[in-house]
């Protein structure tokens, strides 16, 4: 399955199901930001001693959450880019066959860096980012199929993801806005 071609329908604060009327649009920006500042307030709770400690299961320390996440939001903005520009994002067609290799080649390369120092390149990114956002038209975000609901809905729920994994594994849970 390509990348973003998977499902994302959660209800959330501010569907329009709450009667709020809510656009997908507004939602889509919210949630996008809300899920990113709630992993890094998870990232923020891990204790230092356990940053860098690797499940036993395999899956990855919270320094290599952080260097998996930084990695992806780079591709994610230029995804953005290229959909702002008029072109279909090539991030959409990634092979999954790749994703794994590419998934350790970016902890590998990104991880080395403390956990800290993570977590303020993905605050300076999505910043950067959120300006490319703000550009998407509305009417491109409420469609549904399209490439820039597609990944906003994605990068929203990866994020999601990896901060439920640090909650279950670390006992920590960043406090609900």
């Amino acid at each position: 399955m390509p990348f973003g071609r998977r499902p994302v329908g959660r209800k959330s604060a501010g569907s329009a199901e709450d009667g709020n009327g809510w656009s997908d649009a507004q939602r889509l920006r919210y949630w996008w930001q809300a899920e990113r500042a709630q992993l890094l307030q998870t990232l923020a709770l891990v204790p230092d001693e356990s940053a860098d400690d690797a499940a036993a299961d395999g899956a990855w320390s919270a320094v290599g959450v952080a260097a998996h996440r930084l990695f992806w939001e780079a591709e994610e903005r230029a995804a953005i880019e290229e959909h702002l520009g008029g072109a279909v994002p090539s991030l959409l067609n990634f092979p999954t066959k790749r994703i794994d290799s590419t998934n350790a080649a970016a902890v590998s390369s990104l991880g080395a860096r403390p956990l800290p120092a993570l977590m303020r390149a993905l605050e300076d990114l999505r910043v950067r980012t959120a300006t490319l956002v703000e550009r998407l038209p509305d009417d491109d975000l409420n469609e549904p199929g399209n490439p820039a609901r597609i990944l906003l809905g994605v990068a929203l729920e990866h994020d999601r993801e990896h901060r439920r994994e640090l909650e279950a594994r670390f006992g920590v849970a960043a406090p609900d806005d």
